[in-house]
């Protein structure tokens, strides 16, 4: 799970402090993963035409067998990683 756009929000869901409740979204919501990734990726076009980038990455992202869960890991490790620094504060540093 490499994606630039994805990274970003999940950087902004940590800095928000919203990590545990993204976890628990996504495992309430996880059986409908697949469904909601095809109806991002059929919305893709639409949406760059409006100027909304990145649905096609989240899209491809729920459709693959294991990438809700990989989500969920990357969540987790931002949720135990928490009290560290962010993105913006140690470019800072």
């Amino acid at each position: 799970m490499n994606n630039e756009t994805v990274d970003e929000v999940l950087f902004e869901i940590r800095q928000r402090r919203m990590v545990l409740p993204a976890i628990l979204f996504l495992a309430g919501h996880r059986p409908l993963a697949f469904a909601f990734g095809q109806i991002l990726l059929t919305l893709q076009p639409l949406a760059a035409l409006l100027g909304a980038d990145g649905l096609g990455a989240w899209g491809r992202l729920l459709s693959q067998p294991g990438g809700p869960s990989a989500l969920t890991e990357r969540l987790e490790d931002l949720l135990k990683n928490e009290g560290r620094p962010t993105r913006e504060q140690e470019t800072e540093l």
